[in-house]
């Protein structure tokens, strides 16, 4: 979704609604997409099936045979998504041919941004910029410039985006940049592994099938692949073994319509798993947290009950180094507001060098009134392993205080980019503008 609207996905640019398109490049890109269109489906059918290598390997040979300027165009918008270094070398190619096409420098900026090409990438937004059209990608100028050390520049380029106004244009561009690629990618690389016998993906393998996101924001349960996936799974594992039943019961309960507290409860309890008499929480800790996070949104448990029925086996996985145990740990833990969470978090950033545990450790010593200034020994070694983590940026320029600095602000704006922040209901630009209006004034 998020490249379509950005218009840089091939039904966006070659359906006539590219703004940057000059008319006989955008006919000639139809034309050639009208040509090939059977090695596009072909090529999408591969994808869908689990294999987008081999169909990104078809275009990649297709763009080679042509060797126009429009074949590479269109084949590094059907790529970006997946194969980010063969976009980016047709994305070249085709400027290369084609320097004066807006389309096609707007391309390569995406590229050379995703890249930390950040000079390159602005001299091309700038280019698409002049055309009077696309405003919102002035918001991505903005990121290079500050990048860059132009600051004033950066401020300038991120109010001409109108970011209030537009701020889902702008969310959806930066998503573009700092996005995770396409979830069949994601999915086929997943595959690749189990065919060479890591058996341990396949749960990460139906989780993906379960929330198949193509951005930050939406979501959907992929039913055809985990269709293929589940039979897959028996196939490899059995469809007695504890693996596949914990799965296979989660993938059940996850993609009911109605989800009945009553058939929760039924089902957890007639596998034995997480709730009733005689339960434990199934092997793969990713699963427990999973049917937890099921049953205590069903009300069946508290997270109280799920700590004193399971903290003394987790910790025993934690101890033989499972990092998904110690996540489950912490989950339950915040959610009963126990005070042990401040050591947990501290034990997964030590051991595991994790900045998902660093800042929360952070966190917790600051709400605990045990970190008290921005210079902090603590704060400084959790920011030297996460630079970019928003959470402990943001908390550096509260303890500020008034003696915030201007590279304080500029850490936390690159922070921001790498993943928006969650604003009232979602992850939004609205920390970014903030953040850019405080840099502006101090500017």
């Amino acid at each position: 979704m998020r490249f379509a609207f950005l218009c840089l996905s091939l039904t966006a640019c070659l359906a006539g609604t590219h703004p940057c398109l000059a008319a006989d490049f955008e006919a000639d890109a139809k034309v050639w997409s009208e040509q090939h269109a059977s090695n596009l489906e072909d090529a999408a059918k591969l994808s869908a099936e689990g294999y987008p290598t081999d169909g990104n390997q078809i275009l990649l040979t297709l763009a080679e045979e042509d060797g126009g300027p429009v074949a590479a165009f269109v084949i590094a918008n059907a790529l970006y998504g997946s194969d980010p270094a063969s976009s980016y070398r047709l994305h070249l190619r085709a400027q290369s041919a084609l320097p004066d096409e807006p389309a096609v420098a707007l391309g390569v900026a995406l590229e050379q941004h995703r890249r930390g090409e950040y000079a390159a990438a602005s001299a091309n937004y700038r280019r698409v910029l002049a055309t009077g059209k696309l405003a919102h990608f002035s918001a991505l100028l903005a990121d290079c410039l500050v990048r860059t050390g132009q600051l004033k520049a950066a401020v300038a380029a991120w109010n001409r985006a109108d970011p209030v106004r537009h701020h889902t244009e702008v969310d959806y561009a930066i998503c573009a940049v700092y996005g995770p690629l396409l979830p069949t990618q994601r999915r086929g690389d997943l595959i690749a592994q189990i065919e060479k016998g890591d058996l341990t993906k396949l749960t990460n393998l139906i989780l993906l099938d379960l929330a198949f996101d193509t951005d930050w924001w939406n979501a959907k349960i992929y039913e055809d692949g985990l269709n293929r996936d589940l039979k897959r799974a028996a196939e490899l594992l059995g469809r007695k073994d504890a693996r596949y039943v914990a799965l296979a019961l989660y993938a059940k309960l996850t993609r009911a319509t109605e989800k009945k507290a009553s058939d929760i409860q039924k089902a957890l309890q007639d596998a034995k798993l997480v709730i009733g008499p005689g339960a434990e929480l199934p092997a793969d800790s990713q699963v427990a947290r999973a049917l937890c996070e099921l049953a205590v949104t069903a009300k069946l448990i508290t997270p109280a009950e799920l700590w004193a029925a399971y903290e003394t086996p987790l910790r025993a996985r934690v101890e033989s180094q499972d990092r998904d145990a110690l996540h489950l740990l912490c989950w339950l833990a915040a959610a009963n507001r126990n005070p042990v969470l401040t050591d947990l978090d501290r034990q997964g950033w030590e051991e595991w060098n994790d900045p998902a545990f660093a800042s929360s450790y952070l966190v917790d010593l600051f709400r605990e009134k045990k970190v008290t200034s921005p210079r902090d020994s603590q704060l400084l070694a959790a920011m030297a392993i996460a630079p970019d983590n928003a959470t402990l940026c943001n908390l550096r320029i509260a303890l500020a205080g008034d003696d915030v600095t201007n590279d304080f602000i500029v850490d936390a704006i690159k922070a921001e980019f790498r993943k928006l922040s969650f604003g009232e209901t979602q992850r939004d630009s609205s920390r970014l503008n903030n953040l850019f209006d405080v840099l502006g004034k101090r500017l």
